[in-house]
């Protein structure tokens, strides 16, 4: 074999060798690279139009949360300091208290649910007291800066033909408080602001539109309907009481169960408007002569 044509053998070998290592390399080893490369193009380039998303919304998103912190910081309401069933007591004992009314009750604690970021104090309350009172307290309780939110109420009428405005009472109290350390747990339970929507109505729907029994004359307002029209002048009225006594009354005067309402001089009478446990009656004396 020739000198040349041993050396074409040569090259010829070493260039199906290079040949064969650039493909190999090629096929197994750069094509999976270029798929990886490519599946983590596409996971880049949609984490890249996520964010986009967010930055072309985050002055619109920026603005909801800096309202959302103002909303906050002047919010009327807080949760109670901590995991305390006595706070929950101290709140109802001062509202109870606060502006005179007198509500008895008895308070049962019966658990605490803990939640992520807050707690709920479950409470039951019963108790009886004067409608309107009741209704004071309710109101206060939802109203007043610590967070209760009640539950499950019912008011009947206590049965009591004396008492009217008398009704029992129950309820069930989730307190909130929170989780986190609070610094200022003792001021804070002493200077919440106890507060009164007086857009609620004090209205008593259950008390009786007709009563079993007339309320008893504790002041000794005259009754007209045992007295006796003597004289009457433009401005007003003299009468004979049931007690024999003279008196002397003008339009809008109270009397037992109503008041004087006109003076009527052409006719010499003077008419009264009564109300005889929810019946209205209206009673005209004349004077005799």
């Amino acid at each position: 074999m020739s000198y040349a044509v041993r050396n074409t053998i040569i090259l010829l070998v070493t260039l199906f060798i290079i040949v064969g290592i650039g493909y190999g390399v090629s096929k197994f080893y750069l094509e999976s690279r270029v798929e990886r490369l490519q599946g983590e193009l596409a996971t880049k380039q949609n984490d890249f139009n996520s964010k986009e998303t967010i930055n072309a919304d985050f002055t619109e998103l920026n603005a909801r949360y800096e309202a959302a912190l103002e909303v906050m910081a002047n919010y009327d309401k807080v949760l109670y300091p901590a995991n305390k069933p006595d706070d929950v007591f101290d709140f109802l004992y001062e509202i109870n208290l606060n502006g005179g009314q007198r509500v008895s009750y008895d308070y049962i604690y019966n658990d605490s649910i803990p939640n992520v970021e807050y707690g709920i104090l479950s409470s039951t309350l019963s108790g009886f007291g004067n409608y309107q009172d009741v209704t004071d307290f309710v109101n206060k309780i939802e109203n007043s800066q610590l967070l209760n939110k009640i539950r499950e109420l019912s008011i009947a009428p206590a049965g009591n033909d004396e008492e009217l405005d008398e009704v029992n009472f129950s309820f069930e109290l989730d307190s909130y408080y929170s989780k986190g350390v609070n610094a200022n747990v003792d001021s804070l339970i002493n200077e919440f602001n106890i507060v009164l929507n007086e857009d609620v109505s004090r209205y008593n729907p259950l008390y009786p539109l007709i009563q079993p029994s007339l309320a008893p004359n504790t002041e000794g307002y005259s009754d007209i309907r045992s007295s006796r029209l003597i004289g009457l002048t433009e401005s007003r009225v003299f009468i004979r009481n049931q007690s024999g006594r003279l008196v002397t009354l003008r339009e809008g005067d109270p009397v037992y169960l109503g008041s004087l309402t006109s003076i009527n001089l052409q006719n010499n009478s003077a008419t009264f408007t009564l109300n005889l446990g929810g019946i209205l009656e209206v009673i005209t004396l004349e004077v005799v002569r």
